[in-house]
This record gives C-alpha cells, sequence and structure tokens, in this order.
C-alpha cells in the first residue's frame, strides 16, 4: 500500500500534491468540513492532485466564524486556485459546497478568463433570491416547523448541530448574491433520488446555466449520500479529471 500523502497549503485550500497537472478541488457541505473527503487523495492519485476547501468555523478552523461575504469568499478561493500549479482544474461540491463551487467557477472565469470543470452535488442552481433555504430540520430529515425532531447530529453523522446552523444562516443571508449566469464550463450535474432538499428538476435549471458540455446522472441515496456512500461522486471526479469522454452527455427537459 502506498503511504499516506501528506498535506500542505494555507488555511483555506489544504493540497494534497502527487505531482499531477490535473487537481480535483472539494468544497463541504454545510455543518461539515473538508474530513467529508477523506480518502479521496488516496483514491484519486494515480489520476489527480486532490486539494479540500477549509473554510471558517470547523474542525482545526472552529475558532473562526464563518462571516465572509460571498462575493469576497469566491474571489479569495479563485485567486488561490489559480495560484496552484495545475493546468487542469475540477472543482467538486457536495450541497453547500456545490453552490459555492459554482460561484467560485464564476469568479475564475470573471476574474482570470480561466474555465473549469465543475462537478454539483445535492444541490439547486441559483437563484437563491426569494427561495426557502433549509433549516437545520429539513437537513435532518424532519419537519419544516421542527415539531417532531430527528436526532441530534454528531461528529460521526458528519455533521456538528452549531455549525450545521451556523452556516445554514450563512447561506441565507448569502446566496441571494449569486446571480445566476451562463458560464463556459463542462458541467456534472449529481442528484441523489431520495433527497428531500433537492427537486429533480433542478438538473434542468443546472443545464441552462452552461454553454459547455453538462451530464446529469441520479445516484441511490439521500441528501447526505456523500457520508454514507461516496463512491459514485467520487468516481464521477476521478473520470472528469482523466478527461474521460466515455461520460454521457444528457439533455434535460428546460
Amino acid at each position: 500500500m502506498a503511504p499516506p500523502i501528506r498535506p500542505a497549503g494555507s488555511r483555506l485550500l489544504r493540497r494534497y500534491a502527487g505531482g499531477h497537472r490535473q487537481a480535483v478541488v472539494c468544497f463541504h457541505h454545510a455543518g461539515g468540513g473538508m474530513s467529508a473527503y477523506r480518502g479521496w487523495a488516496q483514491a484519486l492519485a494515480a489520476r489527480a492532485d486532490v486539494v479540500l476547501v477549509q473554510l471558517k468555523g470547523r474542525e482545526d478552523r472552529v475558532a473562526e466564524p464563518l462571516t465572509d461575504r460571498l462575493d469576497d469568499l469566491s474571489v479569495e478561493l479563485a485567486r488561490e486556485i489559480c495560484e496552484l500549479p495545475y493546468e487542469d482544474v475540477v472543482l467538486v461540491g457536495h450541497s453547500m459546497g456545490a453552490a459555492l463551487a459554482w460561484a467560485v467557477a464564476d469568479a475564475v472565469w470573471a476574474v482570470y478568463r480561466r474555465r473549469v470543470r465543475v462537478v454539483v452535488s445535492a444541490q439547486a442552481p441559483p437563484p437563491y433570491a426569494g427561495r426557502d433555504l433549509p433549516g437545520v430540520p429539513e437537513v435532518l430529515g424532519g419537519p419544516a416547523d421542527g415539531s417532531a425532531g430527528a436526532a441530534a447530529p454528531g461528529p460521526a453523522d458528519g455533521l456538528h448541530a452549531e455549525t450545521l446552523a451556523a452556516d445554514l444562516a450563512w447561506m441565507a443571508r448569502e446566496f441571494p448574491a449569486l446571480v445566476p449566469r451562463a458560464l463556459p464550463v463542462d458541467l456534472h450535474c449529481v442528484l441523489a433520488d431520495r433527497d428531500h432538499l433537492v427537486d429533480p428538476a433542478a438538473a434542468a435549471g443546472w443545464a441552462a446555466l452552461t454553454t459547455g458540455r453538462f451530464t446529469h446522472r441520479t445516484v441511490d441515496g439521500g441528501h447526505m449520500y456523500l457520508l454514507t456512500d461516496p463512491a459514485p461522486l467520487l468516481a464521477l471526479a476521478g473520470a472528469v479529471a482523466g478527461g474521460d469522454r466515455t461520460l454521457q452527455e444528457v439533455c434535460v427537459d428546460q
């Protein structure tokens, strides 16, 4: 077995470098951190380097509250990503991370005129203005009013109650600022068949936001399938990073 790859980089980006010209940059979900992608660096070692985004307010950054404006954070992430020594970058985001990854792809194009490839998982597309973003009970699978609460999340679930509440409040404040506009990027959309938060029609909304290649697939599981069975998303990220042109392009009703 190959020795584990050790991370390096900034507080915001943790880079697992293996000498590749391609990188997969992973954006975590609300209530969690970069540990949601544990094992990805080793699993993708033959195809790409892995860079994990670690936002404020979680894990080793728990003392730093996440109060950044979305525009500022997106530009900061775009700058740090573009300063990395990669010719090809794939952004992978799950749930909250998917919307943030899309905002970063927008900033990378707007500021640096650079195309990335994007994998969005378990998230509806912008616009978020006027849309009811989920609260803690909805994320945990309980009713909207919280009258019959689900069990409190814990580290074993990859969700931390205080971090989740803070992230959802940040999303409600900042996500309406994300302007939907089509980008010249390849976009891959992944939805779960038992996701109680994201309508299957979300695929059509994502398809409308790219002038590049678009694929869509449905995987088995609920909203947090990334934690229970990451294999489908991991396999897709590896295929995209490896330039697999056999990925089926699909058309969805718009």
